[in-house]
Protein backbone atom coordinates (compact mmCIF):
# COMPACT_ATOMS: atom_id res chain seq x y z
CA UNK A 1 0.00 0.00 0.00
CA UNK A 2 1.39 3.42 -0.91
CA UNK A 3 1.94 6.06 1.71
CA UNK A 4 1.35 9.72 1.11
CA UNK A 5 4.30 11.94 1.86
CA UNK A 6 3.83 15.02 4.04
CA UNK A 7 4.48 18.50 2.68
CA UNK A 8 7.43 20.36 4.18
CA UNK A 9 5.21 23.27 5.25
CA UNK A 10 2.92 20.83 7.10
CA UNK A 11 5.97 19.42 8.90
CA UNK A 12 6.98 22.94 9.98
CA UNK A 13 3.51 23.58 11.38
CA UNK A 14 3.47 20.18 13.12
CA UNK A 15 6.91 20.73 14.67
CA UNK A 16 6.04 24.38 15.39
CA UNK A 17 9.47 25.53 14.22
CA UNK A 18 11.63 26.29 11.23
CA UNK A 19 12.55 23.12 9.34
CA UNK A 20 15.48 21.93 7.24
CA UNK A 21 15.32 19.91 4.06
CA UNK A 22 17.51 18.81 1.18
CA UNK A 23 16.64 18.29 -2.44
CA UNK A 24 18.65 16.08 -4.78
CA UNK A 25 18.57 17.27 -8.38
CA UNK A 26 19.00 13.64 -9.48
CA UNK A 27 17.53 11.26 -6.88
CA UNK A 28 19.27 8.34 -8.61
CA UNK A 29 22.70 9.93 -8.25
CA UNK A 30 25.19 8.36 -5.82
CA UNK A 31 25.38 11.70 -3.98
CA UNK A 32 21.90 11.05 -2.61
CA UNK A 33 23.03 7.86 -0.89
CA UNK A 34 26.23 9.56 0.31
CA UNK A 35 24.37 12.44 1.98
CA UNK A 36 21.72 10.19 3.56
CA UNK A 37 24.45 7.86 4.84
CA UNK A 38 26.23 10.90 6.34
CA UNK A 39 23.02 11.85 8.15
CA UNK A 40 22.65 8.32 9.47
CA UNK A 41 26.31 8.20 10.56
CA UNK A 42 25.71 11.40 12.54
CA UNK A 43 22.42 10.08 13.98
CA UNK A 44 20.38 12.80 12.32
CA UNK A 45 16.87 11.70 11.42
CA UNK A 46 15.41 12.36 8.00
CA UNK A 47 12.29 11.45 6.07
CA UNK A 48 11.08 11.80 2.52
CA UNK A 49 8.65 14.65 2.03
CA UNK A 50 7.14 16.84 -0.65
CA UNK A 51 7.89 20.53 -1.14
CA UNK A 52 5.46 23.33 -0.45
CA UNK A 53 1.88 22.23 -0.86
CA UNK A 54 1.10 24.69 -3.68
CA UNK A 55 4.21 23.72 -5.63
CA UNK A 56 3.61 20.02 -5.16
CA UNK A 57 0.14 20.31 -6.62
CA UNK A 58 1.82 21.24 -9.89
CA UNK A 59 4.78 18.86 -9.70
CA UNK A 60 4.23 15.67 -7.72
CA UNK A 61 7.72 14.47 -8.62
CA UNK A 62 9.53 17.00 -6.42
CA UNK A 63 10.60 14.84 -3.54
CA UNK A 64 12.76 16.21 -0.76
CA UNK A 65 14.16 14.90 2.49
CA UNK A 66 13.15 16.61 5.71
CA UNK A 67 16.04 16.74 8.20
CA UNK A 68 14.88 16.31 11.79
CA UNK A 69 17.18 18.87 13.35
CA UNK A 70 16.27 22.28 14.74
CA UNK A 71 17.78 25.40 13.20
CA UNK A 72 20.04 26.35 16.09
CA UNK A 73 23.42 28.03 15.59
CA UNK A 74 24.40 26.94 19.12
CA UNK A 75 23.85 23.25 18.34
CA UNK A 76 27.12 21.58 17.28
CA UNK A 77 25.24 18.98 15.20
CA UNK A 78 23.44 21.72 13.27
CA UNK A 79 26.74 23.54 12.67
CA UNK A 80 28.38 20.31 11.53
CA UNK A 81 25.54 19.67 9.06
CA UNK A 82 25.86 23.18 7.66
CA UNK A 83 29.64 22.79 7.34
CA UNK A 84 29.17 19.48 5.54
CA UNK A 85 26.72 20.91 3.00
CA UNK A 86 27.79 24.56 2.62
CA UNK A 87 30.96 26.60 2.31
CA UNK A 88 31.59 29.77 4.36
CA UNK A 89 29.56 31.85 1.91
CA UNK A 90 26.52 29.55 1.95
CA UNK A 91 27.25 27.93 -1.42
CA UNK A 92 26.60 24.22 -1.76
CA UNK A 93 29.70 22.05 -1.54
CA UNK A 94 28.11 19.02 -3.18
CA UNK A 95 26.96 19.13 -6.79
CA UNK A 96 23.31 18.25 -7.20
CA UNK A 97 22.39 18.87 -3.55
CA UNK A 98 20.29 21.83 -2.43
CA UNK A 99 19.86 22.66 1.25
CA UNK A 100 16.92 24.76 2.49
CA UNK A 101 15.37 26.22 5.61
CA UNK A 102 11.62 26.81 5.63
CA UNK A 103 10.58 29.21 8.35
CA UNK A 104 7.58 28.49 10.52
CA UNK A 105 6.36 31.98 9.69
CA UNK A 106 6.26 31.14 5.97
CA UNK A 107 4.53 27.81 6.65
CA UNK A 108 1.85 29.56 8.72
CA UNK A 109 1.38 32.23 6.05
CA UNK A 110 0.90 29.55 3.40
CA UNK A 111 -1.76 27.83 5.52
CA UNK A 112 -3.54 31.14 6.12
CA UNK A 113 -3.44 31.96 2.39
CA UNK A 114 -4.93 28.53 1.58
CA UNK A 115 -7.69 29.06 4.15
CA UNK A 116 -8.58 32.45 2.66
CA UNK A 117 -8.57 30.98 -0.86
CA UNK A 118 -10.85 28.13 0.23
CA UNK A 119 -13.25 30.55 1.94
CA UNK A 120 -13.32 32.74 -1.17
CA UNK A 121 -14.07 29.75 -3.41
CA UNK A 122 -16.92 28.62 -1.15
CA UNK A 123 -18.64 32.00 -1.24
Amino acid sequence: MSQSLPYIDAIAREKNRDVLFVHFEDPNSPICEIVLAWLEDHEIGYAACLGLEEESLHNHELEHNYIDLAVDEEDPTYRELCEYLEDDEGNMKLDGVLFFVLSLETALELAADRAVAMTTRLQ
